[in-house]
């Protein structure tokens, strides 16, 4: 009688190759630690950055900060990376600090459990077992799409997809276009479609306050600059952590921070929404904090534009080729655009189970 394989054994396992498990690895190879592994199920590293290929995707956090601190950049084009380049960063770094081998593709985890008994880890992935003394989780946020279950989506026609999911194969031009969401993602996404596409109908649950960006080409005697005085990077990068930081304040501190913060937000429509209804429907009706806010100087104008309505009244139902609000409108569609965000926390949380089996 054969007897069972004993699965392979690895110290230390990670779960995810994105930028929390890249910059992971290399502090424990800089700690001597090199027996460890990490698990992507995708076919590349990379994490948000490899997954969001969306027109207009970018971070909402200044370069120089959302940036490893070990590991600074003076290369950055613009004051807000874009995801092409973000994601080469990142291969760079992971490359450089030959992190690149820890990694193992096409492994996804499919149950963890701990086993008190013998004091390990029992790891079940889609390409076998593993167990492990120790488990990371370097799973982010943004790793699945989250869609709300409306009335009849099933039963639409055309063409839908997540931002996470873009079709890029499809063509928008001259469709009339649904956008349901108004998150960050959405933000960054409906000023880029928005001249080509026929008709842009937005649907908003509630308005995010919206921040100017300030994003520019960063001029090549700035990257010089910052090459040769490193001193100065740290500077900037400090710079950018106070005052991102600063809205903490108002969360954690006391609510009265608020105010100059709400006034740039409020400041940035008024100086880019002439149309006092459009205004209203844009106007945040919670304290900034409270949701996250957004950096964008292209949103607003774009939601300005003849071919765009933004629709504040709940979906009622999803016909065939049709969207039906709560007053009973029903605007025609052909492509819908699901900017609803991601699920929070991750469903790979849910299969990791530890002391009595709690997941």
């Amino acid at each position: 009688m054969a007897v069972a394989a004993r699965p392979e054994h690895v110290p230390l396992v990670v779960i995810g190759a994105g930028i929390a498990g890249i910059g992971l690895a290399v502090s424990l190879r800089a700690a001597g630690i090199d027996d460890f592994v990490l698990l992507e199920r995708a076919d590349d590293l990379g994490g948000t950055w490899r997954a969001n290929t969306y027109p207009g995707c970018a971070c909402d956090v200044p370069s120089q900060l959302y940036s490893y601190s070990f590991a600074p950049n003076p290369e950055w084009s613009r004051t807000y990376g874009t995801q092409p380049e973000i994601l080469a960063y990142l291969r760079s770094v992971a490359t450089r600090h030959d992190v690149v081998r820890h990694m193992r593709f096409g492994v996804e985890l499919l149950e963890a459990r701990w086993d008190e008994a013998a004091a390990l880890w029992r790891l079940r992935t889609g390409r076998g077992d593993l167990t492990a003394n120790v488990l990371v989780s370097a799973v982010g946020p943004f790793s699945e799409a989250r869609i709300p279950r409306l009335p009849g989506a099933e039963t639409f026609a055309g063409t839908q997809f997540h931002s996470l999911h873009w079709d890029h194969a499809h063509d928008l031009t001259g469709e009339r276009v649904a956008v349901i969401g108004t998150g960050a993602s959405a933000v960054q996404f409906i000023p880029e479609i928005q001249p080509v596409v026929g008709e842009l109908t937005v649907f908003q649950r509630s308005a995010p306050w919206i921040v100017s960006r300030l994003d520019r080409r960063t001029l090549p005697a700035e990257r010089a600059l910052l090459r040769r005085v490193p001193a100065l990077g740290r500077a900037l990068r400090g710079l950018y952590y106070t005052g991102i930081e600063g809205f903490g304040l108002v969360g954690f501190v006391d609510k009265r921070f608020r105010h100059p913060y709400e006034a740039l937000g409020r400041l940035q429509l008024l100086r880019q929404v002439r149309d006092p209804e459009l205004r209203r429907k844009l106007t945040p009706d919670y304290v900034i904090g409270c949701k996250r806010a957004i950096f964008s100087d292209a949103y607003y104008p774009a939601l300005t534009q003849p071919n765009v309505e933004v629709v504040t009244e709940g979906i009622r139902e999803i016909r065939a080729g049709s969207i039906v609000t709560a007053d009973g409108a029903e605007r025609p569609v052909d492509t819908i655009i699901w900017g609803t965000g991601f699920g929070v926390p991750p469903a790979v949380f849910e299969r990791v189970h530890g002391i009595d089996g709690r997941s």
